[in-house]
């Protein structure tokens, strides 16, 4: 019933899965990526670059305390401001790296290394208004809209949570100097930045798990698809079937043409028949130059019958040759003993001397 309603019930294919991430269509969770650089950058700032506030303090204190600060000339005041200013952007420059390679860690760590150029390639599709009035107000943009405004609310309740805690510190502020207060601000500010990322890291694991399961049910595909998948694959089934006859047809022609020049048959008895030709004259070694199993064994067996090749039967001998020797081989050392008596005998039974 549910193949007639086109339903898709099967697991998507690996084919599938690899499509679908060559496109870029993975599943991925932007509220996580934000919770992993909002909490590794928070992280990054209190325990490495901490000292910087007290550095930045310092110095905006002996500029503000300049005596003659008002009769400085405008030349004098600009050389300040940007020595002030590189250095904010030298101490800042860490922190910004810090936080490139947070961000690109969480990326990686929910899609892996994926280049894919066919996402960033352009689709008409994408400008089309109605497919963006659909992505705008469709129920997945009001479920989102939702869940945005819970993530705005919890932060909020944290934020007062976090300022009514530390309330005594926050009224002495004005009576602190200036790079302590830095300090008493920063130290608010990073508890504040931590349980916020705490929260949003929650939602962010809820928020990626449920992308991992919207993903795969988007990838899931109908049971016409996999088998139109598998035909594309491996082939059509009749195709395959020629094929696989063409090249029967030229394997009974090689046996056809092998096999009566053979010395010997040697076969398992019905199962497996190998064909073995040795010339001393022109051969280092005996040369496989025909096998077969089941019908093609059955074949040669009738091809030596018919041109009076001696068939014998040596089953531990004929599976060693199936599964060691191709056809046009020379036989390998360790099965030189055995084949050397079976055509020893056979050769005897011939009346032909033995080499």
């Amino acid at each position: 019933m549910a193949e007639d309603l086109g339903e898709k019930t099967e697991e998507p294919t690996p084919k599938k899965l690899r499509d679908s991430r060559e496109e870029g269509k993975v599943a991925r969770s932007a509220d996580l990526t934000s919770a992993i650089v909002l909490a590794g950058g928070s992280l990054a700032v209190w325990f490495g670059f901490g000292p910087m506030f007290n550095r930045l303090g310092l110095a905006l204190e002996r500029v503000l305390a300049e005596p003659g600060l008002r009769n400085t000339s405008p030349g004098t005041w600009a050389d300040s401001v940007e020595v002030g200013a590189l250095a904010a952007m030298v101490g800042l420059l860490p922190i910004m790296l810090v936080i490139w390679g947070v961000c690109l860690l969480a990326n990686v760590l929910q899609v892996g290394f994926l280049l894919a150029p066919k996402s960033i390639a352009p689709k008409f599709s994408k400008l089309n208004p109605l497919e963006g009035a659909k992505r705008v107000f469709g129920t997945s943009a009001f479920v989102k809209a939702g869940l945005d405004s819970l993530k705005v609310g919890l932060v909020l309740c944290i934020v007062i949570l976090t300022v009514n805690g530390m309330h005594g510190k926050v009224m002495l502020l004005p009576m602190l100097t200036l790079p302590a207060a830095l300090l008493a601000v920063g130290e608010l500010m990073m508890q504040l930045a931590l349980r916020i990322a705490l929260i949003l890291l929650i939602l962010g694991l809820l928020d990626y798990l449920w992308q991992k399961h919207r993903h795969k049910e988007g990838l899931k595909m109908t049971k016409q698809q996999v088998r139109d998948e598998f035909k594309q694959m491996d082939g059509d089934p009749q195709l395959k079937q020629r094929r696989m006859q063409f090249a029967r047809q030229l394997a009974q022609q090689r046996i056809s043409s092998a096999v009566p020049k053979a010395d010997v048959i040697v076969t398992n008895p019905t199962h497996i028949s190998v064909a073995l030709q040795w010339d001393q004259a022109t051969m280092d070694a005996p040369v496989v130059v025909a096998m077969g199993a089941d019908h093609l064994a059955l074949r040669i067996r009738q091809i030596a019958m018919q041109h009076s090749v001696p068939i014998l039967e040596r089953k531990p001998l004929a599976r060693a040759l199936y599964a060691q020797v191709n056809v046009g081989d020379e036989i390998p050392h360790d099965l030189y003993q055995a084949v050397s008596e079976v055509l020893a005998y056979v050769y005897r039974l011939e009346g032909r001397a033995v080499g």
